[in-house]
């Protein structure tokens, strides 16, 4: 058997949640990509990283490697979940005043072509549909860099 190895370090979002409770969406998003505040754990143990947002859309992208493979010798359809409900949930972050959280409320993914390494960097793309009070709503696609569809899907998130 050829056993593979990766490591992965991270900081413990705990620590921080009393900062992120003082700041917009924005402001949060913009702390961590200037690196005053960790990046999320989960996102690091993935590898998929932000590369753009502004009001009402969010870009995420990975890599897909070894690493995120299924038996199948694919990428676990988590991955695209992840991709996707991180991109989807930022479009909606950068539109939340201060003190407004969120949690994914339902996510629903549609998988149209197997992910594996051959891919490239695909990009995951996220745009808020609604923000209310109580809940918003965004759809989000998962493309490589000739515009090539991966996934597709949807979110609804409870503001907290």
């Amino acid at each position: 058997m050829n056993e593979q190895q990766r490591l992965v370090t991270w900081q413990s979002p705990s620590l921080y949640m009393d900062t992120m409770r003082h700041m917009s969406g924005t402001e949060y998003i913009n702390a961590v990509r200037a690196g005053d505040l960790p990046i999320s754990p989960m996102l690091k143990l993935l590898d998929i990283h932000g590369r753009e947002w502004h009001e009402g859309y969010a870009l995420f992208t990975v890599v897909p490697q070894e690493f995120h493979y299924n038996p199948m010798n694919i990428a676990h359809g988590g991955l695209a979940c992840a991709l996707l409900d991180t991109a989807m949930a930022v479009s909606v972050m950068t539109m939340l005043p201060q003190g407004v959280g969120y949690v994914t409320l339902e996510i629903k993914v549609n998988f149209v072509k197997p992910i594996n390494a051959d891919a490239g960097e695909l990009r995951a793309e996220g745009r808020a549909i609604h923000v209310g009070s109580r809940t918003a709503t965004a759809d989000g696609r998962i493309s490589d860099t000739n515009g090539t569809l991966y996934a597709h899907g949807t979110t609804t998130l409870l503001l907290t």
